[in-house]
């Protein structure tokens, strides 16, 4: 596989606006620095002659994109489908064993092959997001060496993080690694190890969780505010606390303050309890994710999201379904079900993308449409493998993805004038007329003004937030 570059590079990716702060780049030149913007998101700073090394291993400027690096990782496999790569078999289902699933976002599948990737010494550490514990920096990336820790690390984490310190400290330290992150994180360390041999010698294995999309900061702390916790006090947040005799999808948000770790508020994500929490709308979305194509991690051993399916919907204690590339892995899956640990039935593609559907629309199809108005408007945008004329995309759908967009932008700007004026009932009012807007699209216009009503009557009926 050549390492050419794409028309464009990190200086392009910056001033677009497409980085989405991995820290990659900065691994490979020290001149760029990652910092935190104004959103709440990471960024590379912009440098006058990047070297071509940062440019190789950016996951939105190389050329080297995940057909390639699927290709090379997988190539031999007899199964491929455009949708999710290569692929050795399909999962759905959870950890039998022990409380993987009790301590996990959904099933415990990760977990699990974590620590069987450690006790059967296939590696010495896990490079994953855990908590950091700092005022404003609430998880980060960091490295465990133990079950223990690893253990203590679980958990969907839905806050902006950079490898950019870690990947640092792998160069520095001759141990067996693997990697846990997104899937666009899960390529820039591919490109790193493309262009890094000790990187590629180091980083044994790669785990991708399936990505609607990231999240800034704002998102926590619009989370936190509307259970009592100003942005500046929130101590800690864990997005997904199962609820009992529910559904998975009926989970709840438990949030705790600077000063008083120890009080912690839990509110229900369903039934309007908390504002901001559709993900279809987009809110705090980087740009970057309307420019990544890849939902199923196709450059990871093993890929693993939630199995948003009906049949296992109403099983509150949550499933994972699983794309299994590497073979040590797959024997790991398969060794596991037959001794009664795992409790995973064979799965096929077309439910890799139910579970995913939207999120399939909006990167793929979506990526059409934005592709397009780029190229009208004249405007530089990351090469990916899905261009302007790969869907015939109806007139409402391209309305509801550039929609999309401007949600997700505008959302980013109302949060910051609310925060600084104290008041969050200021952003709802702010962001009501292109909610409804949404709203009428997705649903038509009657059920979409009633439900722009109902979120807005909802959130007015609730404790006064802003005192």
């Amino acid at each position: 596989m050549t390492n050419t570059l794409a028309a464009g590079g990190v200086e392009e990716v910056i001033k677009g606006g497409y980085c989405i702060g991995c820290g990659g780049c900065s691994v490979k030149d020290p001149e760029i620095i990652i910092r935190e913007n104004d959103t709440g998101l990471y960024q590379a700073t912009s440098v006058e002659t990047p070297l071509l090394e940062a440019n190789a291993v950016c996951p939105f400027s190389s050329s080297v994109d995940e057909n390639l690096i699927g290709n090379q990782l997988y190539g031999t496999l007899n199964k491929h489908d455009s949708r999710i790569g290569y692929y050795n078999e399909i999962y759905a289902g959870h950890v039998a064993e022990g409380e993987y699933r009790k301590n996990g976002s959904s099933g415990g599948v990760v977990t699990w092959v974590l620590h069987e990737l450690m006790a059967q010494n296939h590696i010495d550490a896990v490079i994953h997001v855990g908590e950091v514990n700092k005022v404003g920096e609430l998880f980060g990336y960091r490295i465990s060496h133990s079950k223990e820790e690893i253990r203590s690390h679980s958990k969907s984490r839905y806050y902006p993080v950079h490898i950019s310190d870690v990947m640092k400290e792998v160069k520095l330290n001759n141990l067996r690694y693997a990697f846990v992150g997104v899937p666009c994180f899960v390529k820039a360390v591919r490109l790193l190890a493309l262009n890094d041999p000790i990187i590629a010698e180091r980083i044994k294995y790669c785990i991708a969780i399936f990505c609607g999309h990231l999240k800034t900061k704002a998102f926590s702390e619009m989370i936190g505010w509307q259970q009592g916790v100003p942005p500046n006090m929130l101590g800690g947040i864990d997005f997904r606390v199962k609820t009992p005799n529910l559904p998975a999808n009926r989970y709840s948000i438990q949030v705790s303050k600077t000063d008083d770790a120890k009080t912690r508020k839990l509110t229900p994500v369903q039934a309007n309890k908390l504002y901001g929490m559709d993900w279809g709308l987009g809110y705090f979305k980087p740009k970057a994710c309307d420019w990544c194509d890849d939902i199923a991690g196709e450059t990871a051993d093993l890929a693993c999201g939630d199995a948003w399916l009906k049949e296992f919907d109403s099983d509150p204690g949550g499933n994972n379904i699983l794309v299994a590339r590497n073979g040590l892995i797959s024997k790991l899956l398969e060794v596991g079900v037959r001794e009664g640990r795992l409790q995973l039935q064979i799965q096929t593609v077309d439910k890799v993308y139910e579970s995913q559907a939207g999120n399939y629309r909006h990167r793929q199809e979506g990526l059409s449409v934005r592709t397009k108005k780029a190229i009208e408007n004249n405007i530089w945008y990351p090469k990916k493998r899905f261009n302007e004329n790969s869907f015939v995309v109806p007139s409402i759908r391209s309305k509801i993805y550039t929609l999309r967009s401007l949600i997700s932008e505008r959302s980013q700007f109302h949060f910051s004038k609310s925060r600084n004026s104290s008041s969050f009932f200021s952003f709802v009012l702010k962001m009501a007329p292109l909610e409804i807007k949404y709203f009428c699209l997705t649903r038509g216009w009657l059920r979409g003004i009633k439900k722009g009503l109902n979120t807005y009557t909802s959130f007015k009926t609730r404790k006064n937030i802003d005192s």
